[in-house]
């Protein structure tokens, strides 16, 4: 089945699957990791949030100490794939950026970064973390699932009231400055509400189907101006770098966050309790 709770399945049965088949997908892709090794690196880093997304909607059907074992776990065993993904991610920020570069800066000035970025990510060092992560997954195999109690889809949505707030206040605190480390933030309390919006949405089809796509979007403008950041970051030292490049990157970055605001504002312009009041449950058949 896909990264959704379906409708019939009880809370604990629904969440233990999804993070079962998240864990053997996992799993399976760690045979061809050391030949993908940056692939590898973001793939298994989606994996374990998709994962923390679902520990933290299950949240209520487990103690606190098990909860916080298993958060940490799978926070840090992405957590070793880090240095590796952030070569990749250079890459990848730089490719999204692409066309605005190219019009502004030129094509050779944007050649000549993306063959740093290259030099940067083949000097990485992939078998060691590669290697680290697999054993840590290995170590545990057949226990990569915490027992959750049946619980109730009241209980789910409790937990989902509370990654809204969060993000809520992700936003509010990050509009304040728009520092990095904040935007990053949002983005971050986003894309865990975002996750958890896709594991509920056939709970609650009326309200969450649309709401789907309007924080996948906003996920990704923070994502846009997250690959600011780390191009900018990463031509500190560029001696290379044309005249005005950090500041074609401060326009773009200007316009990404004006959009995320005016997206973020309409998708938590509610409190949380009237938010989840607003929340209805499918018709089921055989109910008026």
């Amino acid at each position: 089945m896909s990264f959704v709770l379906a409708p019939h399945e009880g809370a604990g049965e629904g969440l233990s699957r999804v993070i079962r088949e998240q864990a053997e997908k996992l799993s399976a892709e760690c045979a061809e990791a050391q030949e993908h090794a940056s692939a590898f690196a973001h793939k298994a880093r989606v994996r374990c949030k998709r994962i923390r997304a679902a520990l933290r909607l299950a949240r209520p059907l487990m103690s606190e100490k098990v909860f916080a074992r298993e958060n940490r776990w799978w926070r840090d065993l992405g957590r070793l794939l880090s240095e590796l993904r952030d070569a990749g991610a250079r890459l990848e920020a730089l490719e999204s950026l692409r066309p605005f570069l190219v019009a502004r800066v030129g094509v050779d000035a944007t050649h000549r970064l993306e063959e740093r970025f290259l030099a940067e990510r083949k000097s990485t060092d992939s078998s060691a973390a590669i290697n680290a992560f697999i054993n840590q997954l290995e170590a545990r195999d057949g226990d990569l699932v915490p027992q959750l109690d049946d619980g109730s889809r009241d209980k789910l949505v409790k937990a989902l009231a509370e990654t809204y707030r969060m993000a809520r206040a992700a936003m509010k605190t990050a509009l304040e400055s728009s520092e990095a480390e904040l935007l990053h933030e949002w983005r971050k309390q986003a894309k865990y509400h975002a996750l958890q919006v896709r594991l509920m949405r056939q709970q609650f089809p009326d309200a969450l189907d649309r709401r789907v796509a309007g924080v996948r979007d906003l996920a990704e403008l923070l994502g846009e101006v997250q690959d600011i950041e780390v191009v900018a970051e990463a031509s500190r030292t560029w001696k290379q770098r044309p005249s005005g490049f950090f500041d074609v990157l401060k326009t773009r970055r200007t316009a990404l966050v004006t959009g995320a605001t005016a997206t973020g504002a309409a998708l938590f312009a509610e409190k949380p309790k009237s938010w989840i009041s607003g929340l209805t449950p499918p018709v089921m058949a055989g109910q008026d």
